[in-house]
């Protein structure tokens, strides 16, 4: 039985040590792979048995052509190609920079293939609000609940992001939270308003009194500083379905609100920024997107906002009769 193809260690070492990737993007990127190094297995492109550092099979241009279709026969949507035709770029890359081939293929070479980019669904501010107020707050679920809403929607975090917060990632004097977002990437967001009001609240919950002043003056134990700002069971983080099933919980008791996901809230944060003036660089900053083109996706939903404002108010927007 031949062995089968294995992505190499030392790629997946470049995602980690030179490209600063996450334990879980690097997984999605091996899984990818893996299903790739199948195919080409299968095709012939590649053969185990000639040694582990021979690549060149792989230079065979209608190979990738091939693997794209088989994925789109199988009815896969067109942001997981997507996602399939990123990893395939950065393991060509990787294989051409360290001598195993000449040259990209074609497919590799030319764009990203046309994907539609839907737009982002955003939640009104009105109907922000009142999911906002949903959780109890005489109830220790219900303030970490609102201070996680409140974090997700007020700072635009990510799911992982919100997940990953420690006690000592809050600087409550100046009223700011250290975040660390992909790429192991770190980046400063002010916390204050209503963010702030809720994890105080669920602090002054969880923790005894002398605690919580210390994290207020920011001189908390080391201990503590460590600890996961939101927890599931008690010393334990909170896990990342656990905050989905939360949001979604909360979402189904207003009307309207079906499908509404962590995600959603930050779509909602970022179009909120825009519709009320704020710049695209500060949204793409507040967001911790390292390219400007992954923001103007929110920038296309408030001008068809705009568009429908224009429509409806304007007298010459509209035909006669």
């Amino acid at each position: 039985m031949a062995r089968r193809a294995e992505v190499p260690v030392a790629f997946l070492d470049h995602l980690t040590i030179e490209r600063g990737l996450s334990p879980r993007t690097r997984e999605n990127y091996r899984r990818d792979l893996d299903a790739f190094l199948a195919v080409a297995q299968g095709l012939g492109a590649i053969d185990p048995g000639s040694g582990p550092d021979d690549w060149s099979g792989l230079a065979d241009r209608g190979l990738v052509r091939t693997y794209l279709l088989t994925l789109r026969r199988s009815q896969r949507s067109r942001a997981t190609v997507d996602r399939h035709l990123a990893s395939l770029r950065a393991f060509y890359r990787w294989l051409r920079v360290t001598g195993h081939l000449d040259e990209l293929p074609a497919d590799l070479v030319a764009g990203r293939g046309g994907r539609e980019r839907n737009l982002p669904v955003a939640v009104g501010e009105e109907m922000m609000d009142r999911l906002l107020a949903l959780p109890d707050p005489g109830t220790a679920i219900g303030r970490r609940d609102r201070a996680l809403l409140e974090m997700v929607y007020g700072l635009g975090l990510r799911l992982a992001e919100v997940v990953g917060l420690d006690i000592g990632h809050l600087d409550l004097v100046d009223g700011q939270v250290r975040v660390l977002g992909k790429g192991q990437k770190e980046r400063l967001l002010p916390l204050c308003g209503c963010a702030d009001e809720a994890v105080r609240a669920h602090l002054a919950g969880r923790l005894d009194p002398l605690a919580y002043q210390g994290v207020v003056d920011g001189r908390c134990s080391r201990a503590l500083a460590r600890t996961p700002l939101f927890e599931g069971r008690p010393g334990r983080r909170i896990a990342r379905r656990t905050v989905q099933q939360r949001v979604g919980h909360y979402a189904r008791e207003l009307a309207g609100l079906a499908g509404v996901s962590p995600h959603t809230l930050r779509h909602s944060f970022a179009t909120h920024l825009l519709d009320g003036g704020a710049g695209i660089r500060i949204v793409q900053e507040l967001l911790g997107h390292e390219n400007l083109s992954t923001t103007q996706v929110y920038t296309h939903l408030s001008r068809s906002r705009v568009r429908e404002a224009f429509l409806r108010a304007h007298p010459r927007a509209r035909t006669k009769g």
